[in-house]
């Protein structure tokens, strides 16, 4: 019978060692051909996310969309540049972006006059020189396109607190990143700072940039703010002429813990506190400033 005969366990050769075959490789033309696929769309990829990142940032160029251009004066305008908000942070003061122009490989240092974290926007003061090769890139960029800026980057490192004065001297163009101080300052619940002055030069009234917004703070914070219009060619007698003096500067003093920020044209810098050195450190305080005893501690030429 079938049933009496010995149970033979039998294996399958093929199950207990299967027999190897060899794999065919692909093609190489199709190895590499992948592996350029994969490079190709990972760079798109990054390509798509540096072309829609809108997020300043200090260690590359960002593209920000110009949406509106406004003319202040015959040679002076103010842009606005979309970019993302970031509310999480705060925007430090004193700092400036720098804008390039790739057609002649040059950047230029501006000072936001808002804050651009807050608000997804930057807006910038442009005063338009004929031999300046970025306020004529930026007078003729139209509404829409790209203007290519780095930063924030930090030009002084403020400290709220830190003193009971803090005095202003600015001309032209040289009232932005004061502007953006007094902004931070009195806008900043937790910032004590009992007085702040600013003597801001021009030539002609026409040429005063943000007045408008100057006398509103002045007039909200009477008791913190004052605000020394000096023109060179003013309208009237009810304008104090000329230029910084040491006397105008003297009676704006008020408190003995102080700290003045210098910021204009090198022929005022060089007047008022003397201009920064060669290397672009502070160098020593001379001017105006420097025969009133101001010592280097005390005193910052802003860019």
């Amino acid at each position: 019978m079938w049933w009496s005969r010995p149970i033979r366990r039998t294996f399958s050769s093929t199950a207990s060692c299967p027999k190897q075959t060899r794999q065919r490789r692909p093609p190489w033309y199709l190895v590499l051909g992948g592996g350029a696929a994969t490079v190709y769309l990972g760079c798109r990829a990054w390509q798509w996310h540096v072309e829609n990142d809108k997020r300043l940032a200090p260690e590359r160029y960002v593209g920000l969309d110009l949406v509106d251009r406004q003319q202040l004066n015959h040679n002076a305008f103010r842009l606005r540049l979309a970019t993302d908000r970031q509310q999480h942070e705060t925007f430090p003061v004193l700092s400036c972006l720098y804008v390039k122009d790739d057609s002649v490989q040059v950047m230029r240092a501006y000072t936001p006059i808002n804050d651009p974290f807050k608000d997804g926007h930057v807006d910038l003061l442009v005063k338009r020189y004929e031999q300046g090769s970025i306020s004529r890139m930026l007078s003729r960029t139209p509404v829409g396109d790209k203007v290519y800026v780095r930063g924030p980057m930090l030009e002084y490192d403020y400290q709220p607190n830190s003193k009971d004065e803090i005095g202003m001297i600015a001309g032209g163009t040289g009232i932005t990143p004061m502007y953006q101080l007094i902004r931070r300052v009195l806008e900043d619940p937790e910032d004590k700072t009992k007085r702040l002055w600013l003597i801001y030069c021009n030539k002609t009234q026409e040429d005063i940039l943000l007045k408008k917004e100057l006398d509103a703070l002045q007039a909200q914070h009477r008791d913190r703010l004052e605000v020394l219009y000096v023109l060179e060619q003013p309208p009237n007698d009810q304008w104090e002429k000329g230029y910084v003096t040491q006397d105008r500067v003297q009676r704006m003093l008020k408190f003995d813990n102080r700290f003045i920020f210098v910021c204009g044209p090198d022929g005022m810098l060089a007047h008022v506190s003397g201009q920064r050195a060669r290397d672009f450190s502070q160098g020593p305080v001379t001017g105006i400033l420097g025969r009133m005893g101001f010592k280097s501690s005390e005193v910052w030429k802003l860019e």
